[in-house]
């Protein structure tokens, strides 16, 4: 039982050692950034868009430090950089817009079905890690008039 218990605090010890403060807070396979709250906002009318349209979309990002994919951040900003990742209805797809931009454009795919949709805007460290930082801005999509 003792060789466990060992087993078990020398794995816990290598994985985080602790002149490495380990401070991240990672839960289902996300990141948290301490304090970061994104929302999305629109000025198209999100009770009637169809497939193919573009819709303009306005990015508010508290306490995130926005860089671009890939780019190593300033080390006073480590903990709280990141970029936007926007996805159509699930965050398991494909993302349809990848950026730093707080001001963007995104189409409503040319397949969608009629009914209800959301665009889900998601903050991702530089390294491409998802957090748990997410806003959705939810939408009708209507092919007839």
């Amino acid at each position: 039982m003792r060789s466990l218990f060992s087993s078990i605090a020398l794995g816990a010890l290598l994985a985080c050692p602790a002149f490495a403060g380990c401070t991240a807070n990672v839960h289902d396979n996300t990141i948290n950034i301490p304090n970061a709250n994104v929302s999305l906002n629109t000025t198209a009318n999100v009770n009637a868009v169809k497939p193919g349209d573009s819709v303009p979309l306005q990015i508010k990002a508290d306490n995130v430090f926005l860089v671009s994919p890939d780019t190593t951040p300033p080390p006073a900003h480590m903990s709280d950089a990141g970029y936007f990742q926007i996805y159509f209805d699930d965050v398991d797809s494909m993302p349809i817009l990848v950026t730093a931009d707080v001001n963007v454009t995104v189409t409503v795919p040319s397949r969608t079905k009629d009914g209800d949709h959301k665009f889900i805007c998601r903050v991702h460290k530089p390294d491409g890690t998802a957090t748990s930082v997410t806003s959705e801005l939810h939408v009708t999509v209507k092919t007839m008039s």
